[in-house]
């Protein structure tokens, strides 16, 4: 009896095994790539967090050297200009690359938990990668989709939710910025820093409210310099350093702003968290 039972068992287990992989043992196999996904993904961002200081540093040899040959016109300083000038686009382009491997690693961790709970972070995450690689208004679209989706589940002051509504402002800000520097009319940018002055002032004031007076200090002073951005002539902001998280251009295939603009902060409930993530300080070179 036990032989037999031993080779019906053996006979039925591809069938037992190809069930579990198509059931549960599917779940289990798309959890596990998942994880191996986010490691990878996550090495990647911290990589391109790296490679985005060094790049934000290199800007800074380039206004150096600028200083330099306005005070002394000379064959020298043209050429350490232009060194410079080339190692900031290198460094950027560098950043750029690998922000969007990040991006891309993070898309195929967001398939793989399609429908889970982690879905949402995930999509987070690559919006904000996306921003950063310099496809501004598609990582606009993620973070966007990411905060609707919290909002419509009640979540509107969650800690995703919150994350969310930081990196919307800090994102409009970037694109409002790269399409002035882009030589954009004011028809196209304008939109786009509006909406990230509503995102701030939103959140300074709640803030203020909820007696968090470092944050909400932090946040008034995001809200001015968007107020600047659109104030300053367009070559007073060229002359100017980027945020530290903010690509130097917009990458090829970003999607186009004027089509589908950010929204700010709607009268019907939805209404920003208290920015206890601690992330909306966009750092600085502001």
């Amino acid at each position: 009896m036990l032989v037999k039972f031993g080779w019906s068992l053996w006979a039925i287990a591809p069938a037992l095994i190809l069930a579990f992989h198509f059931g549960p043992g599917q779940k289990l196999l798309r959890r596990d790539l998942a994880a191996d996904r986010m490691v990878e993904a996550q090495k990647l961002e911290a990589e391109a967090s790296e490679l985005q200081s060094v790049a934000y540093e290199a800007q800074f040899k380039t206004f150096e050297a600028r200083e330099i040959l306005l005070t002394e016109d000379s064959e020298l300083n043209r050429t350490k200009l232009e060194q410079t000038s080339q190692a900031e686009q290198m460094a950027y382009a560098a950043a750029s690359d690998a922000w969007k491997s990040a991006a891309d690693r993070y898309q195929e961790v967001e398939t793989l938990l399609d429908g889970s709970s982690q879905a949402g972070q995930v999509k987070w995450l690559r919006g904000r990668a996306l921003v950063r690689s310099g496809e501004v208004f598609n990582g606009i679209d993620e973070l966007q989709s990411t905060l609707d989706e919290a909002v419509q589940a009640g979540q509107s002051e969650s800690t995703l939710a919150i994350a969310a509504r930081e990196e919307l402002a800090a994102a409009h800000y970037y694109g409002a910025r790269l399409l002035r520097e882009e030589g954009r009319s004011s028809e196209v940018w304008r939109p786009i820093s509006e909406t990230s002055r509503q995102q701030f002032r939103y959140l300074a004031e709640k803030t203020k409210r909820e007696a968090k007076p470092q944050l909400a200090s932090n946040l008034q002073r995001n809200l001015e310099r968007v107020l600047d951005l659109e104030q300053l002539d367009r070559s007073e902001l060229v002359g100017r350093p980027i945020p530290k998280d903010s690509p130097r251009g917009r990458r090829p295939g970003d999607g186009e702003p004027g089509k589908r603009p950010g929204r700010g902060p709607r009268p019907d409930g939805d209404r920003p968290g208290n920015g206890a993530s601690g992330m909306l300080e966009i750092g600085p070179g502001w």
